[in-house]
């Protein structure tokens, strides 16, 4: 679990997967740089141990062909009697005349190789990985004719050593620079993405409706550009969002007046004693402006609370004492439709620091919600829980339920899972918004469950006092 945490956090952040994607360039750099020195390092020294000793073999034998005798074979000897290399003279029949150092089985095996016929140098052994010594020779000539074999030994050992001292500071050296590199590469990543995830931050601000966020602009780059597009978009936003609530707190004080003449005058023509046709009329106008006056009061309820100017009255209420409050009131237009309410009280007394009004607003919205889409002789469960440092109040139906993609947008304004518009199956389509944004106020949450042919589920969850 933890693997894939880790995993998960990597796919996640933009500042670890370039810096890892520098590192990784920097590593394969330095890997082929690497090893592009260490092989010209190889081979450069090792052709210059080679070139040595095949120049000291041929110096010899151009010596000891001049004068093949004891005191310029002596003299030779002693040539390479302190040097890191071993001379060995082996007559026409390959035994050994003199070294400069004692023979070993070691050093025979090589010599029974000697070759009396070739005319130049030659390269016995070139191994220096594995072989104990490098060897070459060459040939003495007297009269046209070959009278011996200079043959030149180096031991591999030291050659090793080097090599192994040469990698340990590659290694020494790689881990070095990939320190470096790496902490390099993350600043450099870091100091990229830090201005992405300001504006990350600040485009989540605005998603969640801070439209006063800004972005410091720096430079004139394209990240830059784009910090200035957020402002100017978020600006913008903010512009709009306060024409629209100033128009809807306006739209609602305006027709608040016209709507309560309309409402009392229809509501006289009904109590006088005209023709029943008359009162018909004056019923139904009195009917649609009570229903309009609703919806003006929803949309200036809404206004408010967007600007911050919609008052709540806070008080330590009984959760339980609320819900009951709310069901009697919707417990008549329940009884009307012929649907059942099903109450279980929390196992203890819980209390919110809550508006009581507008809680009790909340439910009866979701209540009437579930009168209108639920069929007769259904029933409405409706639960109080304790969990933790919350209650939850669970308000479950056994209706129609709702498609699942349309449960992301029940809460917004004017939005109604059934598109007709109808007045027997929906509202005006603010209940819910403005459940939510009380809820919200109130420091809870207001979750939906549903699905359909089973019937919905609405959670809120307020924090206990």
């Amino acid at each position: 679990m933890k693997i894939n945490a880790i995993l998960q956090a990597v796919r996640n952040r933009v500042t670890i997967k370039l810096g890892l994607l520098l590192v990784s360039v920097f590593l394969l750099i330095i890997f082929l740089i690497g090893h592009l020195l260490y092989s010209l390092f190889l081979s450069f020294y090792l052709s210059h141990i080679k070139e040595e000793l095949i120049q000291r073999a041929q110096s010899h034998a151009n010596v000891l062909s001049d004068h093949f005798e004891s005191l310029t074979i002596n003299h030779v000897i002693r040539m390479e009697k302190n040097s890191n290399q071993m001379v060995v003279i082996l007559d026409q029949q390959r035994r050994v005349i003199a070294s400069s150092e004692t023979v070993t089985p070691l050093h025979r095996q090589y010599l029974s190789q000697a070759d009396m016929k070739k005319q130049e140098e030659t390269a016995i052994e070139q191994d220096w990985d594995t072989k104990p010594f490098l060897v070459f020779e060459s040939p003495i000539h007297q009269d046209g004719r070959i009278v011996g074999t200079v043959m030149m030994f180096n031991s591999t050992t030291p050659i090793r050593q080097a090599v192994d001292i040469l990698r340990g500071m590659l290694v020494i050296a790689g881990i070095v620079a990939v320190v470096i590199v790496a902490g390099v590469s993350f600043i450099i990543s870091r100091m990229i993405v830090r201005p992405l995830l300001t504006m990350k931050k600040a485009t989540g601000n605005i998603a969640l409706g801070n439209y006063v966020t800004k972005v410091d602009v720096q430079g004139g780059d394209e990240i830059a550009q784009l910090a200035a597009s957020i402002n100017h978009m978020s600006e913008q936003i903010r512009f709009y969002q306060k024409q629209r609530n100033e128009f809807l707190a306006d739209i609602g004080h305006e027709l608040r007046t016209p709507l309560t003449y309309l409402k009392g005058y229809s509501e006289i023509l009904m109590q006088s004693h005209g023709s029943s046709e008359h009162v018909e009329y004056a019923k139904t106008i009195y009917e649609q402006s009570s229903r309009l006056q609703r919806f003006v009061q929803d949309l200036f309820d809404l206004a408010r609370m967007e600007q911050g100017t919609f008052s709540f009255q806070m008080e330590c209420l009984s959760l339980e004492e609320s819900v009951i409050e709310a069901l009697s009131l919707a417990e008549i237009s329940m009884d009307e439709k012929g649907i059942y309410l099903e109450y279980t009280p929390p196992p203890s007394s819980l209390c919110i620091m809550g508006d009581r009004q507008r809680i009790g607003q909340v439910l009866l919205n979701i209540l009437e919600n579930a009168r209108r889409y639920i069929s007769a002789e259904s029933t409405v469960f409706v639960t109080i829980e304790r969990e933790e440092e919350y209650a939850s109040i669970k308000i479950r139906d056994t209706g129609p339920g709702i498609p699942e993609e349309d449960i992301p947008y029940i809460t917004e304004r004017l939005y109604r899972v059934e598109k007709s518009r109808s007045q027997s199956t929906g509202g005006s389509g603010l209940g819910l918004a403005i459940s939510k944004e009380i809820i919200e106020k109130h420091n809870g949450r207001l979750i939906i469950q549903s699905k359909q042919g089973e019937g919905t589920e609405f959670c809120i969850t307020l924090p206990l006092k």
